[in-house]
């Protein structure tokens, strides 16, 4: 069977010639109730069908049955009938069984001798489809990691003015949504915070040169009212034409700069407290020779005294320097035993009235049971407790330590009458490096109770302060007791 009636072009070559030659549009023809009439080359090469298999079947034949199922092909017939063309983009169904997304638009036509027909041309729109989709899967791709990532990321133009920006920027510069954010200009949004211009200098000549920055450091105050600290890169956008966007990153280093400070302050704080102690075993050492050599074995053995001590201080902060080290990088391990509590404090006891003979340390209470933990790791707590109440005592030479106990926990205090702490740095006391306004004069790097509370946490019990300045203060540990 031929592809069309003989009657369908009777004396019209030029439209004969376009309707088989065509390659890239297909051609249906139909009459008015939706059968086909004819079809063209173009189209049963593209769906696959052979003459016989579609003329005389109803059009309905190559839509989806969802298609179907809504009229679709009824209401494009109906359309076409009311206003004299139509226009579409839906699945056509090919031979086998395939769907193809196509575009199509169909004419209301007469011949020669009035009959009326409807021509529906047809381009096969699947491939632009696909990349269509594609690039919609893309975009999304790329503005799910843009989400994702917690570094603010911009795109501006050669004026500056937002072009894009991820949600990071949202949340760190405004409350508005994203669609706002194209309408800012960024040159008056970070002025406020470059009071230097240096930021904005290396913008506008990235964006004049084609030159890339890094790490222009900018401290920005947040919605929050929070300061933070931020380095700037750029680098250009590689586009066709005289586009002159560039994409800026700004990075918080805010954490980053703090452990910088705090490795700096430790430097100096160690440099500092260390030189005391060095200090005094040179000038220990020289007074020994000389009274050595005076022969005042008497003297000189106090001397030597002083350097031992000076000796025990410095081996005290460099091994409170070792433990946090070794907390910070996850290594604190406990070795439980049992043993019984009183021994244990008796041991911490003795260890501080040895180095400091002049203090009594007056004991209230009882711990004569037994409990499960670190013996020497709890025995440096009540050391750096008690050694804590000395050094701070303020010339009192009483220091009491009390234990209280019950079927929960054992609960341990110290308490001096010494210098005391402010209300408002008390919640920092087991800090690292915390060290009180008041005994800024007095030795330590302030890690002392930072790892007491660390050894205290690790046997599943808790630490706390109570203080008044000028009053002294009573600190506080208290473990569970493991039945």
């Amino acid at each position: 069977m031929l592809n069309k009636p003989e009657w369908l072009f009777p004396k019209n070559a030029f439209f004969e010639n376009l309707f088989n030659n065509t390659k890239e549009n297909t051609i249906i023809v139909m009459d008015i109730d939706a059968t086909i009439i004819a079809v063209n080359k173009a189209f049963t090469d593209c769906f696959g069908y052979k003459p016989a298999d579609i003329i005389g079947q109803k059009v309905t034949m190559l839509f989806t049955k969802e298609d179907q199922e809504n009229g679709m092909p009824q209401k494009e017939i109906l359309s076409v009938l009311n206003t004299g063309q139509g226009y579409d983009n839906n699945y056509l169904v090919s031979f086998n069984g395939d769907i193809t997304w196509v575009s199509g638009e169909s004419i209301l036509v007469e011949d020669d001798e009035g009959r009326k027909l409807i021509a529906k041309v047809i381009q096969d729109i699947h491939k632009i489809k696909d990349s269509e989709a594609s690039l919609s899967r893309m975009n999304d791709f790329n503005e799910a990691i843009l989400s994702s990532i917690k570094d603010v990321v911009i795109v501006l133009d050669e004026k500056m003015n937002i072009i894009s920006a991820n949600k990071a920027f949202i949340k760190l510069f405004t409350t508005a949504d994203n669609s706002s954010a194209t309408q800012i200009n960024f040159s008056s949004l970070i002025a406020p915070h470059d009071v230097s211009g240096e930021l904005l200098n290396n913008i506008r000549q990235a964006i004049t040169s084609r030159k890339n920055f890094n790490n222009i450091p900018i401290e920005i105050k947040t919605e929050e009212g929070e300061l933070r600290i931020f380095d700037v890169s750029s680098s250009t956008m590689q586009l066709t034409g005289t586009n002159k966007n560039i994409l800026l990153v700004i990075h918080d280093i805010t954490l980053h700069k703090s452990m910088e400070r705090s490795r700096e302050d430790l430097i100096g704080f160690v440099a500092h407290e260390l030189r005391n102690p060095l200090g005094n075993l040179v000038l220990c050492n020289d007074l020994i020779g000389e009274l050595i050599k005076e022969n005042k074995i008497s003297e000189a053995n106090e001397i030597l005294q002083r350097s031992k001590n000076n000796v025990l201080r410095l081996n005290k902060m460099i091994a409170e320097l070792y433990n946090v080290t070794k907390i910070n990088s996850g290594n604190l391990t406990l070795e439980i035993a049992t043993f019984n509590f009183d021994e244990m404090l008796r041991e911490a006891i003795e260890s501080i009235q040895a180095l400091h003979p002049d203090y009594a340390i007056v004991v209230i209470g009882k711990g004569n049971i037994k409990v499960q933990g670190d013996k020497y790791r709890l025995i440096e707590v009540v050391t750096n407790y008690l050694s804590n109440g000395i050094k701070y005592s303020n010339g009192n030479t009483n220091v009491q330590l009390g234990i209280n106990y019950d079927t929960n926990a054992i609960t341990v205090s110290v308490k001096d009458e010494g210098l005391g702490i402010s209300t408002e740095q008390l919640p920092y006391v087991f800090e690292r490096y915390f060290r009180a306004e008041n005994t800024r004069n007095l030795e330590g790097i302030g890690l002392g109770l930072y790892l007491c509370r660390r050894i205290i946490f690790a046997h599943g019990g808790r630490v706390w302060v109570e203080s008044k300045e000028g009053k002294g203060s009573s600190f506080y540990f208290s473990i569970p007791l493991i039945q």
